[in-house]
């Protein structure tokens, strides 16, 4: 593992009796947490970003663990910033991979994966944008994250592997003992295709990966998100005797059930407002971001996680037959409500 230097080790703080989180930083959006079960057999959940994967060792190495000592390593899903590291964890851990059954096997080459995604992002960007110079901004940061990638990727060349392997596919009802925790697993799509909230048995704490956030997640119809597996995925939640919400960017969510339902009612929001505005006019994709989300979304990290959004809620109503493309100068396209 390419040694780097870095300004300060991450804090690690006790969420609770025997569990730890650590912030490690990533270049797309939020930094992660990444959870350590400190178990007899130790365990976390996600492993952060390749190149990234040294200070989640010094911040082990704080409840004098190591990433040799971690037994059990459980990925709620397939995104970059949660499970890249795994490309070269096998390298330095015994662990136990898991992940959702069909995940690993779909994905594959890693570095094709994130291609693909990359490219689903630049599409948004072309549907919503119609100005050249505009799109190129928006591609130049796309780009960068990319680039940081792969330079993690290049770096380590010889001590990654570029398929995505896990050990253990799990399906709901899976449990795994880590000596004197049990740890159960819901199916939680809409986020993502394969996305997994482990939890807890018998303890109502529950590890939501990127479907509960502290105001709301991301959604890429054009890649592997759902919004209707989504909403599922949430009325489940708010049925669950939930005590503690850990997401993996963020702060802890303090109030569980208000906090699903406020996901949940944001979302429901944000569809009647794209509705109610396309029945007035037809819009792109870009001006429903701005009038749904605030101007202030278009320069932020958070544009294409925006545009991601609206695009699963036009999309929804697309599917239906209630709403129409406009192709202005392909790709670039509007929208229009059937009358």
């Amino acid at each position: 593992m390419k040694v780097y230097k870095y300004d300060s080790i991450p804090d690690v703080t006790e969420v609770y009796p025997g569990i730890f989180k650590t912030v490690i930083p990533q270049p797309f959006y939020a930094p992660n947490n990444v959870y350590i079960i400190n178990s007899p057999e130790p365990a976390i959940i996600d492993s952060g970003f390749i190149q990234n994967l040294g200070i989640l060792q010094r911040a082990l190495k704080k409840l004098g663990l190591s990433l040799h000592k971690i037994k059990h390593i459980f990925y709620t899903h397939n995104h970059v910033d949660h499970i890249s590291a795994a490309l070269t964890l096998k390298f330095y851990s015994n662990a136990t991979f898991y992940g959702m059954k069909g995940m690993s096997q779909a994905v594959g080459d890693y570095i094709s994966y994130l291609q693909s995604f990359q490219r689903a992002e630049k599409r948004l960007i072309y549907k919503a944008i119609n100005d050249s110079n505009i799109r190129k901004k928006k591609f130049e940061k796309i780009q960068d994250g990319m680039n940081r990638f792969m330079k993690g990727y290049y770096e380590n060349k010889e001590k990654v592997n570029r398929n995505l392997l896990i050990d253990l596919e799990l399906v709901e009802g899976d449990i795994i003992d880590v000596g004197d925790r049990e740890i159960g697993f819901l199916y939680t799509p809409g986020h993502n295709k394969w996305h997994l909230t482990p939890y807890i048995i018998g303890e109502g704490i529950y590890f939501t990966g990127d479907l509960i956030l502290e105001n709301i997640s991301a959604i890429y119809a054009e890649v592997d998100g759902n919004l209707s597996d989504y909403h599922k995925s949430l009325d489940r939640l708010m049925k669950l005797p939930i005590k503690k919400l850990l997401p993996a960017h963020g702060s802890e969510i303090e109030n569980p059930l208000k906090a699903i339902k406020l996901v949940s009612k944001t979302l429901s929001m944000l569809e009647k407002g794209v509705i109610r505005r396309l029945k007035i006019q037809d819009y792109d994709l870009a001006e429903l971001v701005a009038l749904s989300m605030g101007e202030k979304v278009i320069n932020s990290p958070y544009y294409i996680v925006a545009l991601g959004i609206i695009h699963s809620i036009v999309s929804k109503y697309i599917n239906s037959g209630e709403v129409i493309i406009k192709e202005i100068e392909p790709p670039y396209e509007k929208y229009s409500w059937i009358k």
